[in-house]
């Protein structure tokens, strides 16, 4: 949960956002049911009959086809990629709420100094780029860029600059505008060791790097031809607090659309190479910033296409670069291809010669990563020898034990069988060898960036409606707490956590029971305005769905009658169920625990005696009771 922002501001950015009115400016919306809920194409899924429903009663939407749902800020979150925190925030700007300080603890940046950076360094790249296109003394820019191929469109789309080379050239600027303490803080000048501020870039060509809402949050400083040589080529901005080089890509505000729209996102090594390729009309490409792909970015990446194509240099250190990137990301959750230029060219040099034809047709081509790396090891060995196939065999196996995270995944299964076949091993013999040599104790296993998440498959089966009996019993109560959240605290003396079996909806009555430890009745709305988790989100949508589709409101405002210990009915009949099935479990452990004492044992110990006494117990109940719910 974002504790650094209180409930009553979230909840003041949900009820000042109309979610008809957001997801219409995206999509197209018509009414339907009088204007009970409004219907359009959703933007999740290639949707081609209107199967997104947007509900303004109660502020949600859902797709009844890929199940994505939710509130407002589960919208701007999968439509524009963004945490919850930055939907937030977004949200609270379009509705013109101040936004408070963060209250985290420890050191931090606020929001309104974070937005006074994004300030300053909006102002800075229009100052570069104004200085590119109009300064006599940026003609070898310009000169520069001109020679590189690229087009007065393309400086302009990519706001290109220039700063001149002067020492103190945008300090001067700056003043009266920004602190020495912003443009220090967003690393537009820096500090000496003397303690004299000077600005950064000087007499280079600027390219700005801009996040994924299209905000410049640093730059990359290209020297020109001729300067002096003990300069580095490129330098980009250090990292600052809107600015982290692991997790942000070049290009992708730019790249965003095509990325969608062609389900695969290529990524090249570099700004130059990003800015020729879209210019050649290859808009889905993004690049690196002259640090190696983690796998932050390609977590970044993968939420926009689930195929992610790299494309390295041809060179010796490309092909290196390549295979590393196979050990990284085999177990990511993506379609990863990779993609070695022919001739050891890059793509700026291979475009220029080939064309953007005959790139796309190598990109539409590359091999699976697991391919590559089975081909690079192929063509350093001699096949047609045993010891070639067992090297191959070796190379592989220690591919897949370098990454511990792919341990009983499905994929591993599929490759290790590819490789058993390819290479005539016996599954077991693979399997063997790599369990083998995991198990070695100087072995040093990678370690990820950071955890992948969780495939939420769990809540997807609820989505489409595969519930089992248990889930039937654990949604009535989740139905009847939505409807009348104050009795929820009824739920909770009676009804542990422990009890739900099912995960997510455990998650979804551990919400309500937070609310209750808050002094909050959790109602539909108060759980939602709790959820970050954009699954448990649709999950609650859900089960608000469901319940007005039943008519559970209807049911429970007619069924007022109490049970002898005070409990609207339908809750104690809800909550009984729940106490059966446990029963019924209960009893099901007892005839295990009986069968196991009775085997070879003529007579029954005291153990023995209680649970059969419990279990003839269970049964005269049985005997009394109709089963609550059958299957």
């Amino acid at each position: 949960m974002s504790a650094e922002f209180p409930n009553d501001f979230k909840e003041t950015v949900r009820a000042q956002t109309d979610i008809v009115q957001l997801i219409g400016e995206s999509i197209a919306l018509s009414s339907r049911s009088g204007g009970r809920e409004m219907v359009g194409l959703c933007p999740f899924h290639d949707d081609h009959n209107p199967s997104m429903r947007v509900y303004p009663e109660r502020q949600t939407f859902r797709c009844w086809v890929c199940q994505t749902g939710g509130d407002c800020f589960t919208f701007v979150m999968e439509h524009d990629k963004l945490s919850f925190r930055e939907a937030l925030e977004l949200l609270a700007q379009r509705a013109n709420i101040p936004i408070p300080r963060s209250n985290r603890s420890g050191p931090s940046t606020t929001v309104d100094e974070k937005a006074a950076l994004l300030e300053a360094l909006a102002w800075a790249c229009a100052q570069f780029h104004t200085a590119l296109l109009e300064l006599p003394e940026a003609e070898p820019a310009r000169q520069y860029l001109r020679q590189r191929g690229y087009t007065a469109e393309t400086v302009r789309k990519f706001r290109l600059g220039y700063h001149p080379d002067d020492w103190q050239w945008l300090l001067h600027r700056a003043r009266g505008k920004f602190t020495e303490e912003q443009l220090l803080t967003a690393r537009l000048i820096a500090r000496s060791e003397r303690g004299r501020l000077y600005d950064y870039f000087r007499g280079r060509v600027l390219f700005p790097i801009l996040n994924e809402r299209a905000q410049p949050v640093a730059f990359g400083g290209r020297i020109l031809p001729g300067a002096d040589g003990d300069q580095a080529k490129y330098f980009n901005s250090p990292e600052s607090p809107v600015f982290h080089k692991s997790r942000l890509v070049y290009g992708l505000s730019h790249a965003r659309d095509a990325i969608r729209d062609s389900k695969t996102a290529v990524v090249v090594e570099g700004y130059t190479d990003c800015i020729t390729c879209h210019q050649a009309g290859l808009n889905n490409v993004v690049g690196t910033l002259g640090t190696a792909l983690t796998e932050q970015h390609v977590t970044t990446i993968k939420r926009f296409a689930p195929k992610v194509v790299l494309i390295y240099d041809g060179d010796d250190a490309g092909q290196m670069a390549a295979e590393r990137a196979v050990e990284r990301f085999l177990a990511q959750d993506v379609d990863l291809r990779i993609l070695t230029l022919p001739g050891g060219q890059d793509p700026a040099d291979y475009l220029g010669e080939h064309g953007v034809d005959a790139l796309q047709g190598l990109v539409s081509a590359a091999p699976e990563a697991w391919e590559y790396k089975m081909r690079s090891v192929w063509g350093r060995v001699d096949i047609g020898t045993i010891a070639g196939r067992q090297r191959v065999l070796e190379e592989m196996i220690e591919l897949l034990a370098c990454i511990p995270e792919m341990a009983q995944n499905v994929r591993e299964s599929l490759l290790i069988a590819d490789l058993s076949t390819r290479l005539s091993v016996a599954e077991h013999q693979v399997r063997e060898q790599l369990r083998e040599l995991r198990s070695r104790p100087t072995r040093r296993h990678r370690e990820p960036d950071q955890p992948r998440p969780q495939v939420a498959a769990d809540a997807m089966r609820l989505l489409k409606g595969n519930l089992t009996r248990s889930d039937r019993l654990e949604l009535e109560l989740l139905e009847n707490i939505f409807v009348r959240g104050d009795l929820a605290a009824r739920v909770r003396d009676e009804v542990p956590l422990e009890w739900i079996q099912n995960t997510r909806l455990r998650e979804l009555l551990a919400a309500c029971y937070r609310l209750l430890d808050e002094g909050r009745v959790p109602e539909f709305d108060a759980v939602m305005l709790t959820l970050e988790d954009p699954d448990l989100k649709r999950l609650a949508v859900w089960v608000d769905e469901g319940l007005h589709a039943k008519n559970v409101h209807g049911r429970v405002d007619g069924g007022e009658q109490e049970s002898p210990d005070g409990c609207p009915s339908f809750l104690r009949r809800s909550i009984d169920n729940l106490k059966w099935r446990r029963d019924e479990e209960s009893n099901g452990r007892i005839a295990l625990q009986l069968s196991a004492q009775r085997e070879g044992t003529p007579t029954l110990d005291e153990q023995a005696e209680d649970l059969l006494r419990q279990a003839t117990e269970f049964h005269q109940r049985r005997a009394t009771k109709r089963a609550p719910l059958s299957n």
